[in-house]
């Protein structure tokens, strides 16, 4: 929370210059780590934006890291679709601050908000623009994080609109360093979570190391909401929107929509398979589907996407015997690998590209009918061969086929005596067991003395090693969360309608 002093030091840099160079006017966004203020360069007299961190945040080490990483990485994109920062320093009290490229117009938030469920063509430019930024970000080893509308912003660029760009890389994580060649040390501890919770993949939810394909999750929520008007998950509670990122499944995007697309809902879906390996390999495999859905649906009569294919270069890094080497693929390159075939990991592969009118569905329709047919015409000949009825019976709820076989006719004229009638045997239904109204938590730890408690209500529940029970609620989850000295343990989800085993193993803090 920030102080009286922290707010009054704030406050007063409007109408302020910053370090000789920039001019405050106002305040324009305010975030977790600092607010954002629109400026001017008082000599080049062009407009510009500063983040200054918050007073109070920046007597905090790592926080101050986090914030000169957030410029480094930004700086260091030079993509179009990326907000490009130009200047670092500090304020005369001792504010971080960086200066970037100030953006007229409104984030992605805002426009879902006015509009609930935009155009297809809407959607899928800003999906192709986010791919192709992230594709640069990833290739220089940046990963985002916190992908969401709110970091979207939405503007128009020479006449083209939507055209976006992408801030906030404040919790990115830096995956190679360009100057040292290493994997820097991490700024967050074991079990730690940054994020926004209804954007955040799996992995990301559950404290695991954090990859590209990441970003490729959040990018199918936000694809999801343009197209639905909704959230794949919501709930008041956010460690429950986390429980659901990792054990739940969305409902598919056309149960929300009915005008959504089977292409569609199969794009969507598999940026948001829970297993990282079975999304997109990369956000050019994502680009490449989109690609296609912008052709087959004949979107090029409401917008052109050919200024995403030649915006400059796009990096990636690739490993030989010489280390790291980045490479540059331009916007040929691009075109050039979107338009082969199908590659295995596409979504759009099981689709039939050129099904405009429901002709493929008539002629699976018509193949099964056939098959009904000539397997109904075998049955008949067949049956007709062996010379007897089929005879069905049922017994204790199992049908069973049987084929009676003669081998002489009987005569014509004989009354069939009628078959007697077994007796079934006597079946005592089984009485229903009750569910048990109680379940047992068992919670196991390396080192003793961890204390469980509800992180809804804060009572503790025992102290490990130990066991307890808890009220079974069928359906229902609990979170718990673990405390120990000088530990930073992620919290759990559990079922409450099944006896339970946790272990929890503390390790040092210091990890990924």
């Amino acid at each position: 929370m920030e102080s009286k002093n922290s707010i009054e030091i704030e406050e007063k840099y409007i109408g302020q210059t910053i370090n000789n160079r920039y001019r405050i006017i106002e305040k324009i966004g305010v975030g977790g780590m600092g607010n954002v203020y629109l400026a001017e360069h008082e000599i080049l007299r062009k407009k510009v934006a500063l983040k200054i961190l918050h007073f109070e945040q920046s007597k905090r080490k790592d926080t101050v890291e986090r914030f000169k990483r957030e410029a480094i990485a930004a700086s260091n994109m030079g993509q179009a679709n990326i907000v490009d920062v130009t200047d670092f320093g500090y304020t005369e009290e001792g504010n971080a601050y960086f200066v970037m490229e100030y953006i007229e117009g409104e984030s992605l938030a805002d426009v879902i908000r006015e509009k609930k469920i935009l155009p297809v063509e809407f959607a899928v430019s800003v999906g192709c623009q986010i791919c192709v930024a992230l594709y640069s970000a990833h290739g220089k080893g940046i990963i985002h994080r916190d992908l969401k509308p709110e970091n979207v912003l939405i503007t128009e660029r020479d006449g083209i609109y939507p055209f976006v760009k992408i801030v906030d890389f404040g919790i990115s994580k830096i995956i190679s360093d360009e100057t040292t060649k290493e994997r820097p040390r991490t700024l967050t501890k074991t079990g730690a979570i940054f994020g926004t919770p209804e954007y955040m993949s799996p992995e990301q939810a559950g404290g695991e190391t954090v990859e590209p394909v990441s970003d490729i999750y959040s990018l199918g929520i936000i694809l999801y909401e343009m197209i639905t008007g909704k959230l794949p998950f919501t709930d008041d509670n956010y460690m429950k929107i986390l429980h659901k990122h990792q054990y739940e499944f969305p409902d598919l995007p056309s149960s929300v929509n009915p005008g959504v697309t089977e292409d569609i809902d199969a794009l969507i879906m598999k940026c948001l398979e829970k297993k990282p390996f079975n999304r997109y390999e990369n956000m050019l495999y994502l680009l490449g589907d989109m690609k296609k859905i912008y052709i087959k649906h004949d979107l090029e009569r409401k917008l052109s996407l050919s200024f995403i294919f030649n915006s400059g270069t796009v990096s990636q890094m690739t490993q030989d015997n010489s280390g790291f080497e980045e490479k540059g693929l331009s916007g040929e390159d691009i075109m050039r690998m979107l338009n082969n075939d199908p590659q295995e990991g596409s979504a759009y592969s099981d689709i039939d590209e050129d099904d405009h009118s429901g002709t493929g569905v008539a002629l699976k329709l018509m193949i099964v009918l056939v098959l009904f047919v000539v397997a109904g015409a075998l049955l008949f000949v067949y049956v007709r061969k062996k010379g007897g009825p089929i005879v069905v019976e049922r017994e204790q709820g199992v049908e069973k086929v049987e084929d009676e076989v003669k081998d002489t006719p009987e005569p014509e004229n004989v009354t069939k005596p009628k078959p007697a009638r077994r007796a079934k045997p006597a079946t005592t239904a089984p009485k229903p067991q009750p569910k048990p109204r109680t379940m047992n938590l068992t919670v196991n730890s390396n080192l003793d003395g961890v204390r469980v408690y509800d992180r809804e209500t804060g009572d503790t529940l025992c102290h490990t090693p130990c066991k307890r029970t808890l009220p079974r609620r069928d359906g229902d989850i609990m979170i718990l969360g673990f405390e120990m000295e000088d530990f930073s343990i992620k919290p759990m989800a559990i079922n409450l309608d099944r006896d339970m085993i946790v272990n929890v193993n503390l390790k040092e803090a210091g990890g990924d």
